[in-house]
C-alpha cells in the first residue's frame, strides 16, 4: 500500500517562534494524531536561506495511509486548523501545505 506524507511548511516570525512550537507541540501535533488518520509527526527546520525572508522556516510532516483519509480529512478539518492558526497568530506564522508520496 502506498503511503504518503502531509507536509506543511510554517514560516513563522521570530517573535512568534515559542508560542507557536508551544501550540504546534502541545494542541495542533496531538489533534492531529488524535484523527486517526495521520502517525509519525516529524518536525524539521528548513535550511535554505532566503536572504529576504525574515523569522524561521520549518516543515511539520505527518504520514497518512491513503488519499481518501487525506481528503476526508482536508474536506471536515483542515479549515479549523487554518482558522485556529491564523486567529492565534494572524500573519506572524504563514503556511502552505504539499502531499508527497513515497516510493
Amino acid at each position: 500500500m502506498a503511503k504518503f506524507i502531509y507536509n506543511t511548511t510554517y514560516l513563522v516570525a521570530d517573535r512568534q517562534f515559542n508560542p507557536w512550537f508551544k501550540w504546534l507541540t502541545e494542541v495542533h501535533i496531538p489533534n492531529m494524531l488524535g484523527t486517526g488518520s495521520f502517525t509519525s509527526p516529524q518536525i524539521a527546520k528548513v535550511l535554505t536561506e532566503d536572504k529576504e525572508q525574515e523569522g524561521v522556516s520549518v516543515s511539520v510532516q505527518f504520514l497518512v495511509n491513503d488519499l481518501i483519509t487525506l481528503q476526508l480529512w482536508e474536506e471536515n478539518d483542515a479549515e479549523l486548523v487554518q482558522n485556529d492558526l491564523a486567529s492565534r497568530f494572524g500573519t506572524e506564522v504563514l503556511s502552505f501545505s504539499t502531499v508527497l508520496e513515497l516510493f
